[in-house]
């Protein structure tokens, strides 16, 4: 049809025309040129089939699941079958069954190693538990042993103060009244410190006088 420039039209892939004496002969889009713009909005129409039309459609397309899944199963019992009546899977199965055995008799080893170091563990732990259970008791027999000391102390001290007896107390009422103690002070600026209410400066000589510590 186009004399030579036909042979180029077919050999010719991902170019858009070809230039021929006469006029472009178009070959195809290139495959990452975007969609015409004339096409963008375009909505190609849904087809519209009948009722009875879709329910054939659907009947042959579940007769097609149901054959396909029986012959996939019928297949898979038929492999099964012959897998384990083959010579091959009886060596496999044998094979399996000794590697079996050799990882239960080395777990049994493992676990008699674990079962000794747990024992191991826990008598040590135990004879820390019990050293540490002791030394605390030692130490709460110590606190209390000081404890009493000082309660004891407390009491001596506290029964060593004289106190007011009732056959006493008319002696100490007139003691107390014989003895009037006045608890008021006065300190001057020098940091003499004057005792009483109504003690005078000039009657304390100097050298009898008392005096704040300095901190």
């Amino acid at each position: 049809m186009y004399g030579r420039s036909s042979g180029r039209v077919f050999n010719v892939i991902n170019v858009s025309y070809i230039q021929s004496r006469t006029k472009r002969v178009w070959v195809r889009k290139p495959l990452g040129s975007p969609m015409a713009k004339s096409k963008i909005f375009r909505i190609a129409p849904k087809p519209i089939l009948p009722d009875d039309e879709k329910a054939e459609i659907k009947r042959l397309y579940d007769n097609y699941k149901s054959s396909m899944k029986s012959i996939r199963q019928y297949f898979f019992e038929q492999s099964l079958k012959q897998a384990e009546s083959g010579e091959v899977a009886q060596m496999k199965h044998r094979l399996e069954e000794e590697e079996h055995s050799r990882l239960m008799e080395e777990n049994h080893l493992e676990n008699e190693k674990t079962a000794i170091l747990r024992e191991e563990r826990l008598k040590m732990q135990a004879e820390k538990t019990q050293k540490y259970v002791l030394a605390s008791l030692i130490k709460k027999e110590k606190e209390a042993g000081l404890h009493d000391i000082q309660i004891e102390a407390f009491l001596a001290k506290q029964m060593a103060i004289p106190f007011i007896k009732p056959e006493n107390i008319e002696n100490a009422i007139e003691e107390a009244l014989a003895n009037p103690v006045n608890f008021n002070f006065a300190i001057d600026l020098d940091g003499y410190v004057y005792r009483g209410k109504e003690t005078s400066v000039e009657k304390i000589p100097e050298d009898k006088r008392e005096r704040l510590r300095s901190i």
